[in-house]
């Protein structure tokens, strides 16, 4: 066995010319490493050029009784999308704030108005007065160009903490329906990103620093599964804002889940592929015209249906036995409309006439007169909502399946609570 024997002496001289050759020689080397891949670089030029069109937004809650109910601040993020100070974000970001301040990425502080907001897709419009100087807008992307598996990337302002970036990559289309408010879309961009509260209302952005999508939600319970509104969809709920202050959609009346291949398989009963209604709106065209909605509550499969109902197999001529396919014709279909609905009724089909309504709007929160808020001069954790014990429980509940990625005192429906395509 070969020993070897160093002096304490020794060892120390060793030791010292160890680190001597560490620095001089690793240093340079760390320094030099720092950018060695194009892909790299180009994360770099996408952050410096997206921050600048990337804002805070506080949400400030004011209770009209300081005792019943606590007031306090949500935070969100939104992106800058023209030079006349339109600024998009979510609309549970701001949905019943008393007062809202956008902060820049200079620092500077500014009172924005609401111009319009749309709980259904989440989407909401500000506006601020910009001071002069350079204030480049985000460059919006067309979401219909994306692939699963391609690069994106997120800015925002996770729990406050200040402007934070992250990458992932576009892991799936969610297709979403939400039985409560017979909204149905087709997609919503899947992606791993980690998106935090906070991130809600910041760009999803590609690799070419294009805005493909806002950010919005997170599968609470898992690991980097966040979900983004396509920009393109944001881009039509943007122009109806501004024109009408909301978003004008025809209305039918029903709530409803379309029948899959295994609830046919294992109910005796006579179905056929379409969308089983299983509630019909007080007051609504449907009920109007007769629809049936089911009665009988069964659990196939841990899922809850309710049976009997009429299945609507299509609306003037063209089939809506899928989401996509229902989602394709009501955009198709405008208030004051007269159309035929095709359903499955007692083991045949029938055609109904039908005139379409206009979609009431949802009962906002309660919204305060607007009171000036001290400002706490920071935008770190002390900026988080303050909640009352029972709106943190009715919240809780709210989130069990998806938590929306930023703070505030909101009512907004779960958009994202049946995602029908999750891997």
């Amino acid at each position: 066995m070969l020993r070897c024997h160093l002096s304490r002496g020794c060892l120390r001289s060793w030791l010292v010319t160890g680190l001597v050759l560490t620095v001089c020689t690793g240093t340079p080397r760390i320094l030099a490493a720092a950018l060695v891949t194009q892909e790299e670089i180009n994360s770099v030029r996408v952050y410096k050029k997206m921050a600048n069109a990337t804002v805070l937004i506080a949400s400030a809650y004011v209770s009209a009784h300081h005792i019943a109910q606590a007031s306090g601040k949500g935070i969100g993020s939104g992106v800058l999308i023209d030079e006349q100070g339109s600024i998009v974000t979510n609309a549970h970001v701001v949905e019943g704030a008393s007062n809202i301040t956008v902060t820049l990425h200079d620092g500077t502080r500014l009172p924005a108005e609401l111009i319009g907001t749309d709980p259904q897709s989440d989407v909401a419009l500000l506006h601020v007065t910009l001071p002069k100087g350079q204030h480049a807008p985000a460059q919006l992307g067309d979401s219909d160009k994306l692939e699963i598996g391609q690069k994106v990337l997120a800015i925002g302002h996770p729990f406050g903490l200040g402007y934070a970036f992250s990458t992932g990559i576009v892991s799936g289309f969610g297709k979403l329906l939400e039985i409560k408010q017979e909204v149905f879309q087709e997609r919503v961009i899947q992606t791993t990103t980690p998106i935090n509260p906070g991130n809600s209302g910041g760009p999803l952005v590609d690799s070419e620093d294009r805005v493909v999508g806002i950010n919005s939600a997170i599968l609470m319970g898992a690991q980097n599964i966040g979900f983004a509104i396509p920009i393109n969809t944001v881009k039509s709920i943007v122009t109806e804002l501004r024109m009408n202050g909301r978003v004008i959609r025809p209305w039918l009346g029903i709530k409803g889940k379309f029948v899959t291949d295994e609830v046919r398989n294992l109910i005796a009963l006579p179905l056929v592929s379409g969308l089983l209604i299983i509630d019909v709106e007080d007051g609504s065209p449907a009920q109007t015209i007769g629809l049936r909605a089911g009665e009988l509550d069964v659990t196939i499969e841990g899922e809850p249906w309710v049976l009997g109902g009429d299945i609507l197999v299509a609306v003037n001529g063209e089939d809506v036995k899928t989401s996509e396919q229902y989602a394709k014709v009501v955009r198709q279909l405008k208030p004051k409309q007269s159309i035929d609905l095709t359903l499955f009724r007692d083991g045949t089909r029938r055609t109904l006439n039908v005139t379409l309504g206009e979609r009431p709007t949802p009962p906002s929160p309660p919204q305060h007169p607007k009171i000036e808020v001290p400002s706490r001069g920071s935008t770190g954790i002390g900026v988080c909502s303050i909640l009352t014990r029972s709106e943190r429980r009715e919240r809780g509940a709210r989130s069990r399946y998806i938590r929306r990625g930023g703070g505030g005192s909101s009512d907004v429906q779960e958009a994202f609570r049946r995602l029908m395509s999750l891997p």
